[in-house]
């Protein structure tokens, strides 16, 4: 049995994988400070005073943390990529740990917080990353009881995944929900994160559920990627620097296209 670290020090937690560009540190779990933006074209350039920043505002030095998480996606090809990127930078020339932490994930225990709903059954959580032509990165998460979220400000025991990442077509997806839920009978489901632009099949979604559902608009926050990840660094995970990658989900636009051109035609063969 793996002997757990009660002093995991300080986190810097990084993710841009959505139009929310978001830094926070965190001392052993908790929040010291966060700072977060949204700029959808411009992480690249932002993430790094963001970070310089909030070293800045809190006292300390790059070589006061002692590990780094980064929201490892899935979400947009370009945001993700730049998270790991400067997480793998910070490791490496640093020496921290570094660990990587599911995005949706992050969103949605983050944006069970904002929860309406004050039953204590089960609470199926659907976080969504707009992936364009009514397209979502997506997936769903469960928790049972008030919050997902515990006084020690770690994810509660009931915390679980119950369909895994992916991207979805829209429609689609809140059948399966709906095919799902028929069989497993959640309380509530709370649709959290980039809703917008499915406002109809949530409506759609919420009068053929018989149960409640709460639909929120929310930008992922840096503070849910620390917590997701200090359990982990407590039990002395970490990823190795050179083989971490981002979780892209599908292949990126510009490179599907490029195959879809290489494709052989009829005839052609």
């Amino acid at each position: 049995m793996t002997e757990r670290i009660t002093n995991t020090g300080r986190c810097l937690a990084i993710d841009t994988s959505t139009s929310a560009m978001t830094v926070a540190i965190l001392e052993n779990g908790h929040l010291l400070g966060e700072i977060s933006s949204h700029a959808e074209r411009n992480h690249s350039l932002g993430l790094l005073p963001h970070i310089q920043d909030l070293l800045t505002r809190l006292g300390m030095k790059p070589r006061d943390l002692r590990s780094v998480a980064a929201g490892q996606g899935p979400g947009s090809y370009t945001g993700v990529r730049i998270a790991v990127s400067v997480a793998k930078t910070f490791a490496w020339s640093l020496g921290l740990d570094l660990i990587g932490v599911s995005s949706l994930e992050a969103m949605a225990i983050g944006g069970s917080v904002q929860n309406d709903y004050e039953g204590n059954g089960v609470t199926w959580v659907v976080p969504l990353m707009d992936g364009r032509r009514k397209q979502a990165f997506t997936a769903v998460y469960a928790y049972e009881g008030a919050t997902a979220i515990t006084a020690a400000r770690e994810p509660d025991a009931s915390w679980q995944e119950v369909l895994p990442d992916g991207i979805r077509v829209i429609d689609a997806w809140t059948e399966e929900i709906l095919s799902h839920a028929s069989r497993l009978a959640p309380d509530h489901i709370l649709f959290i994160g980039e809703t917008t632009g499915f406002a109809a099949e949530l409506a759609q979604f919420t009068e053929d559920f018989t149960g409640h559902v709460s639909i929120i608009p929310y930008g992922i926050e840096a503070e849910y990627i620390g917590l997701l990840a200090n359990p982990r660094l407590a039990q002395g995970e970490k990823a190795d620097v050179h083989s971490f990658v981002p979780n892209y989900t599908r292949l990126p636009e510009a490179e599907a296209n490029l195959l879809a051109g290489l494709q052989p035609k009829k005839g052609e063969q």
